[in-house]
């Protein structure tokens, strides 16, 4: 791989925005998806998150290794356009306040549709013991045993 250039790391920085993005829309989605109880639509968004999880991933590996390039290795967002070449401050300086920003909108998507998907699974959960399962402490991945009925026992897990 080639060592990054500035504007290289601001092109990554831009790709990672524009991803938080998408990240943001399908967590509105999500919400959307448990708030009209589509498990199809919910899947279908966790199926996307997941792929999506995978480039953040992939950006972060490609964040290092630029930093490491351009000896940012300890430089937090906030401070970047200060260590940028001259004709590229104020370009910095807007796209660390905007990434920084779609990170706050993305993380305020994330906790809406991740209370609303709790909720539905207390909700769920009330029902179930209502029908004659017993009550579970936690909602979680654990075996859920024999204190479901047969037909109320599935594979399912948000």
């Amino acid at each position: 791989m080639k060592p990054f250039d500035f504007q290289g790391y601001l092109t990554l920085l831009r790709d990672l925005k524009a991803t938080l993005s998408q990240l943001t829309d399908i967590e509105h989605e999500k919400t959307q998806a448990v708030r009209n109880d589509d498990l199809n639509g919910l899947n279908l968004c966790m199926k996307q998150e997941q792929a999506l999880s995978l480039s953040l991933r992939g950006f972060e590996q490609k964040q290092q290794a630029a930093r490491v390039d351009l000896g940012l290795e300890n430089v937090p967002l906030r401070d970047l356009a200060a260590h940028a070449p001259p004709p590229l401050q104020a370009e910095t300086l807007q796209l660390a306040q905007e990434l920084r920003l779609q990170y706050q909108v993305f993380h305020a998507a994330f906790e809406v549709a991740q209370n609303t998907l709790e909720c539905n699974l207390h909700q769920i959960e009330k029902v179930l013991t209502d029908l004659g399962g017993e009550p579970r402490s936690t909602i979680g991945y654990e075996d859920p045993g024999p204190s479901l009925p047969q037909n109320m026992r599935t594979d399912f897990r948000a």
